[in-house]
């Protein structure tokens, strides 16, 4: 909506009124000052507020450039007004000011006036002409009564009676002499005054351009301390500008972060029901092997016991390596014979959890060890570690307890190389121990993710190894190589996944031939 100029429909002589009842002297002089009207500072400070009226009501008149100052500044002092005037409908306005009267009694009438002037309502401004046009015509009205009255007292006739002006005529010229003696004598006199007159009139008005000076100045430290006031509160409305701004980017950033979380959460919503519906088939399962369970629970016990004793013994035999060369094949062969009943007790658990596995592995009977594969996706492994446990995995000791007695064909190592990281002394130690080593680079899209693991890989090897192994053992709890896993199963071999179970898919560890849960006695 496009803001009302008051001055446009109001006459000359009525702004002149209105801003000689609106302002006082100090304020028209710091308009005049701030506008740049007047370049003589002295002729301002020795002219009257009527002369000072004037050239203002001019130049607001003529002169567009000033508008916004003169307005700002009477829209200032109006602030109040402004502000209860705007809460206020019409028929409240016209009823509450009806006549400039009271207004005027009052004190209110150049700030009431002027917010009903800048008022955006059409109705409101022209209210404000018509209260306007009222007044002004009433204090002409009585100031033309007064000059009327006056004019004819003065043309009225002087009648009077014969004998006073036949003694006015006799003494008419002798009054004439003494008058002419007397302004003779009072020549000089007035002489002196006029001189008296004019040296008071200098001192007067040399008195008066002091106190104006004396205001000037008092009126400059004034503005000075207001810009003071006003930079301060502009540096302040910066700063809150510049925080507001901040918190806007990070509020923008929470939004993006929000509707990706928004994504993965219908994402899980819709795995978490189809687990619910896996759940209850694996719910019959479950309490159809109970039992198995409370058996496994037995042999898992003494297993864990006698993991604990080979991990001590093998400590041990680390830690007299050194010093006790010697003595090195006797350990050894204790600690073989350590993994050899822990692989009893690890197949008691296999018979238990799978009571159809005598159909599994045919060689095992005729005494001949199964051929194994491992196959380790090591940034499976770490990070499932890490998010868990805050620990890393054993590598060298997962491979020593999963494969067992048996025969290792190969163990494949799957590595994600990351440029902010180095590996090399880690690759160093599973290439010493027994590892294939399988390392590519993270590779960067254009849209700024990244991409790296080694799912094709690892499937490529497994089914190109799958002739020469009896064993395929899978290190990784990814769901996405179920179908891998069912794939080996009908080739008749047997599938054995080893992972954490808080990271493992349900959907893996039921396509597995066993499940392999690592647990603290694997990490470091």
């Amino acid at each position: 909506m496009i803001e009302p100029n008051p001055k446009l429909k109001i006459h000359h002589d009525q702004l002149t009124w209105f801003l000689a009842i609106f302002l006082n002297e100090k304020e028209i002089f710091q308009l005049l000052m701030h506008t740049n009207l007047v370049t003589d500072t002295d002729k301002l400070h020795s002219s009257s507020k009527q002369e000072l009226l004037n050239r203002l009501t001019n130049a607001f008149s003529r002169q567009s450039h000033i508008d916004e100052i003169v307005i700002e500044h009477l829209s200032q002092k109006a602030e109040h007004a402004i502000s209860r005037i705007g809460y206020m409908v019409v028929d409240e306005i016209h009823t509450f000011f009806k006549s400039p009267g009271p207004l005027i009694e009052s004190g209110e009438f150049g700030e009431v006036v002027w917010a009903l002037l800048t008022d955006s309502r059409e109705d409101v401004h022209s209210h404000g002409i018509r209260l306007l046009t009222a007044a002004y015509k009433t204090h002409k009205d009585s100031a033309e009564g007064e000059v009327h009255q006056f004019s004819d007292y003065l043309a009225a006739p002087q009648t009077s009676s014969p004998e006073i002006q036949k003694i006015q005529t006799k003494y008419a010229n002798s009054l004439k002499e003494v008058q002419k003696e007397v302004d003779e004598q009072t020549t000089e006199i007035e002489n002196l005054k006029n001189t008296l007159a004019n040296l008071q009139v200098e001192y007067t008005a040399i008195e008066k351009k002091n106190k104006q000076l004396e205001q000037h100045c008092q009126l400059i430290l004034e503005e000075n301390e207001t810009l003071k006031i006003k930079e301060d509160v502009y540096q302040e409305n910066k700063n809150q500008i510049v925080s507001l701004q901040q918190e806007n980017e990070s509020l923008h950033e929470k939004a993006t972060q929000y509707s990706e979380t928004s994504t993965s959460l219908i994402k899980l919503e819709a795995e978490h029901q189809q687990l619910l519906a896996k759940y209850g088939d694996v719910t019959a399962q479950l309490n159809e092997i109970t039992q198995i369970r409370a058996s496994k629970e037995t042999f898992m016990g003494e297993l864990k016991l006698v993991e604990e004793a080979v991990y001590k013994e093998f400590q041990t035999l680390e830690q007299l390596k050194t010093d006790l060369q010697t003595y090195f094949d006797v350990i050894e062969k204790s600690h073989q014979a350590s993994r050899n009943a822990l692989n009893q007790i690890r197949q008691t658990v296999d018979h238990l959890d799978e009571p159809e596995s005598e159909s599994i592995n045919q060689e095992d009977r005729t005494g001949t060890q199964p051929r194994v594969g491992v196959f380790v996706d090591v940034q499976n492994m770490f990070y499932a570690a890490k998010d868990r446990f805050e620990r890393r995995v054993d590598y060298i000791k997962l491979l020593d307890l999963i494969v067992g007695p048996r025969q290792l064909i190969s163990a494949y190592a799957y590595i994600v190389q990351i440029p902010e990281i180095k590996q090399g002394n880690f690759i160093s130690l599973l290439e010493h121990n027994g590892y294939t080593i399988r390392s590519k680079d993270l590779r960067l899209r254009g849209d700024g993710s990244a991409k790296g693991d080694w799912d094709v890989g690892i499937a490529v090897d497994v089914v190109s190894m799958l002739g020469m192994l009896d064993v395929v053992i899978l290190a990784s709890g990814d769901g996405d190589f179920c179908p891998l896993a069912e794939l080996i199963k009908q080739q008749h071999k047997r599938i054995e996944i080893v992972a954490f179970e808080h990271n493992t898919s349900m959907d893996l560890q039921a396509v597995a031939d066993q499940f392999f849960p690592i647990g603290e006695e694997l990490l470091m």
